[in-house]
């Protein structure tokens, strides 16, 4: 008997077929690949890296799990590249991993795993959806509202709609006098009162000059400066006072044509009355 024999009598399976072409029978597929690359002294990522194939590609192929391949065409050729860097027989490595694979997972096209696609709607689509929405709401308003029909039919009439037809009880039957606008608009206070013993005068100015009018309450009429032959006319209303940085800038003129400086050629004038007590002369 055999060195390797126990003393029970047991022979271990690898005793049987040590020696013979059969040694790969009791290796799977990817045992072999794992096997042959250890006793190379390599690492799935050095593998990787030398193959230039994912290092979780070997090692789905090293572990028979076609979950974590692509599709059976490229696995297959993996298969063969990886067989032929650790010199093994593709062909023979290649049918016994179909075989294998088929068996053990009841399928022969090994498939990576899914995976879940995250669907994203565009930027601004719910803003276009509602605009949309309201447009086309606005639109079947519009076409019900043209040709007549309508979600407010059976709303009732106001009562002014009904008096307007003749079915008012006799409240608003009398009729309302018209009036003239010129009797709405009569004896009405005027908004700019004048006294006609006040003479009509006219204030222009001969060069640049300074010029205020106040009312007989102290309130600005006119405050600022006129050009050369700018004209400004004041209210025909007693207490008017004027203000002139020089007077002899300011014609006073009337109706009659007269004209004549306001004071004296580069003298200010200050709060002086703009007509005369008795309102018949210009100052």
């Amino acid at each position: 008997m055999s060195e390797r024999t126990s003393e029970t009598g047991f022979v271990p399976v690898d005793a049987v077929y040590a020696g013979t072409d059969n040694a790969y029978t009791r290796l799977s597929a990817g045992e072999r690949l794992r096997e042959a690359r250890t006793a190379k002294g390599l690492t799935l990522e050095s593998a990787s890296a030398r193959t230039r194939i994912r290092r979780d590609y070997l090692e789905a192929l090293e572990t028979m799990d076609p979950r974590g391949l692509p599709a059976q065409a490229y696995a297959i050729g993996y298969l063969r590249t990886y067989a032929r860097f650790l010199e093994l027989d593709e062909a023979a490595l290649v049918e016994q991993f179909k075989a294998e694979a088929d068996t053990q997972t009841g399928r022969a096209t090994p498939t990576a795993p899914q995976q879940t696609r995250e669907i994203k709607l565009p930027r601004g689509l719910i803003g276009v959806v509602a605009i949309l929405t309201f447009v086309a709401l606005a639109a079947w308003w519009y076409s019900s509202a043209i040709s007549g029909d309508s979600v407010f039919d059976d709303i009732p009439r106001p009562p002014d709609a009904q008096l307007a037809e003749g079915q008012s009880d006799g409240v608003f039957t009398t009729e309302l006098s018209q009036l003239a606008a010129t009797d709405i608009w009569s004896n009405l206070p005027s908004l700019n009162p004048s006294d006609d013993a006040i003479p009509d005068l006219t204030l222009r100015a001969s060069a640049p000059v300074f010029l205020e009018v106040r009312d007989a309450d102290g309130r600005i009429l006119f405050s600022r400066e006129l050009r050369v032959d700018e004209t400004y006319r004041p209210l025909r209303e007693a207490g008017l006072t004027i203000t002139a940085e020089d007077g002899g800038r300011v014609m006073v003129e009337n109706a009659d044509g007269d004209i004549r400086p306001l004071g004296e050629p580069g003298q200010p004038v200050t709060d002086a009355p703009l007509y005369r007590q008795d309102n018949t002369d210009p100052t």
